[in-house]
This record gives C-alpha cells, structure tokens and sequence, in this order.
C-alpha cells in the first residue's frame, strides 16, 4: 500500500459542491471575450459612419464583455448544478443566462439614467404665482 498524498477523511471543494469551478470561469471568461468581439465589430459601423465616437465603443465593449461573461458563468454554474449534461443542462444554462444578462442591462440602464439625472442642469425661477 503506497501512502497518498492527499487525506481522503477531507474531502475537496469539488467534491464538496460538485461544480467544476475551473469551468465556470473559463466559461465566463470565453463568454466575455466573445461578447466584447461581438460589441466591438458593431460599434466599428457607427464609428466610421460618426454617430459614436471611439471612447464611447471602449466603455460599451467593456459593459457588454462585462455582461456576457456574467451572463456566461452564471448560466454555466446553474446548468452544472442542476443537470450535469445533456440538452436540459444547456437549456438551463440558456434560460439563466439570458435572465442574467437581462438583469445586468436593467441594473447598468438604471444607473446611467441616474447619472444623467444627477448631471442634467437644474433651472431655478424666480416667478411668483
């Protein structure tokens, strides 16, 4: 009997929540680069046609990258919990993460019209009624 190196009275996180984090992460991360890809290939068109200028398109792929990757991991991490494969663990990881994505958007939407609100000018009268 050969000694091992690991004390199997304590099991590992893996086992422990049975979720491959490595692969949530990678999938987040994946989920990212493509959705920034795909946001920056947009963006290109209205740069050159001049309705957006080019700090505009950084600040957007970073949401959007930020957002799908989001969307991504957590959509990966809800499908390996409640189904390990096939079509209903991709099903799963669809419908979680579009409601994920569509949270995200509301959440970012919301605080920059708080922004612009705060920002807007503020007119002061001096009328007596």
């Amino acid at each position: 009997m050969y000694p091992t190196q690991y004390n199997q009275n304590y099991p590992s996180q893996q086992r422990l929540t049975n979720l491959p984090v490595g692969a949530v992460a990678t999938m987040g991360l994946v989920g990212g680069l493509l959705g920034g890809i795909v946001t920056a290939a947009r963006d290109m068109r209205e740069v050159r046609a001049g309705s957006m200028a080019r700090a505009e398109v950084a600040g957007d792929v970073l949401k959007e990258a930020v957002g799908t990757g989001l969307a991504t991991a957590v959509g990966t991490a809800a499908g390996g919990l409640v189904f390990r494969n096939g079509a209903l663990a991709l099903a799963t990881m669809a419908a979680v993460g579009i409601g994920t994505k569509y949270l995200y958007d509301g959440l970012v939407s919301a605080a920059k019209d708080a922004k612009k609100t705060a920002a807007a000018p503020v007119k002061v009268t001096n009328k007596k009624a």
